[in-house]
């Protein structure tokens, strides 16, 4: 960051000693609107190393607590899921030499005298994913965080600028689970949870204890998309219900009907519904029969074909 100029001394030499103007003064009052100017285009935070470690210079930093003089204390950023999006803070624009120091960060503005050698003029960079502190001009994919993080205006390996400016958007968590198992109703018009077995991709969704319950780490509104396949081993009709619960109450106008009337044959059922939910509230999905022929059937992999699960649910957070 650029410091403001010496106050002229006496010595200075004066263009008119008579006069209120001097040369010295002029250019204090210009390197002073200077820096001014320059320091209206940055904007910086104190900050604490906590990693016992040095940071450098140019490195990715996330908010890891608050130190002493309730500073706040910070770390490598790694983007690789694991830490939520919201906790990257900016890049250091000084290095900080062990835990304790502490340092600017730069929020928004030019970091200059670092190594940009690896990139391009021009190029975005990222959070990377796998080197926590780091740079990548290569967007991340899922699980990994997308964040935004700066621009290269200058390529060098020892004078690169880079403009930062983090774009911070609150994370939003996913899932999508299947039923690789069969299940039958024991008895008739008796509701009873699927169950699942698989985690195809989720972050900060899972399946909780017993294994029924679709579990959410973080509150939100969440969409729930499930296809049920239902097996029959008879050609009498069958009428088989589907329905959401959650927290162990069934959701009112929740329930799917679908008749089944065909013998060794299958039908998909599909299910869509919207939940505001709290953190650690869960999901299940209920089905009943007016009779036992029926089966929320699995079908193993053909050598045409992959397998088609009992049951697939997709899980999205469409807002904090």
């Amino acid at each position: 960051m650029q410091t403001l100029p010496r106050v002229p001394a006496s010595r200075d030499p004066l263009v008119d000693r008579g006069a209120i103007t001097t040369r010295a003064w002029f250019r204090f009052f210009s390197l002073l609107q200077d820096s001014i100017g320059q320091a209206s285009r940055e904007t910086f935070t104190l900050v604490q190393n906590s990693t016992g470690a040095t940071l450098f210079k140019g490195t990715v930093v996330g908010f890891a607590g608050v130190g002493a003089a309730n500073l706040l204390s910070v770390s490598k950023y790694l983007a690789d899921g694991s830490t939520p999006s919201l906790y990257i803070l900016g890049v250091l624009d000084e290095t900080i030499p062990d835990s304790g120091a502490t340092g600017l960060c730069s929020v928004w503005g030019p970091v200059t005298g670092i190594d940009t050698s690896a990139f391009n003029v021009g190029d975005i960079l990222y959070a990377s994913p796998t080197v926590a502190g780091a740079f990548t001009n290569v967007k991340p994919t899922a699980p990994d965080n997308v964040i935004p993080v700066a621009a290269v205006l200058i390529k060098s390996a020892t004078d690169g600028v880079i403009f930062v400016r983090p774009t911070i958007e609150q994370q939003k968590y996913y899932g999508e689970f299947t039923k690789t198992s069969d299940q039958s109703p024991a008895v008739i018009n008796t509701a009873y949870a699927l169950t699942f077995d698989n985690t195809e991709i989720a972050e900060g969704i899972s399946i909780g204890s017993p294994a029924s319950r679709i579990v959410v780490v973080q509150s939100g509104l969440y969409q729930f998309d499930a296809t049920v396949q239902i097996g029959s081993s008879s050609s009498s009709a069958k009428t088989v219900w589907l329905w959401f619960r959650k927290n162990g109450t069934d959701v009112a106008n929740s329930a799917r009907l679908v008749t089944i009337n065909i013998n060794n044959g299958y039908t998909a059922v599909s299910m869509s519904e919207f939940f505001s939910l709290a953190a650690n509230d869960y999901i299940e999905i209920m089905f009943a029969a007016d009779a036992t022929a029926i089966t929320v059937d699995n079908v193993a992999a053909t050598a045409f074909a992959p397998a088609a699960p009992a049951v697939v649910l997709a899980v999205s957070q469409i807002q904090q």
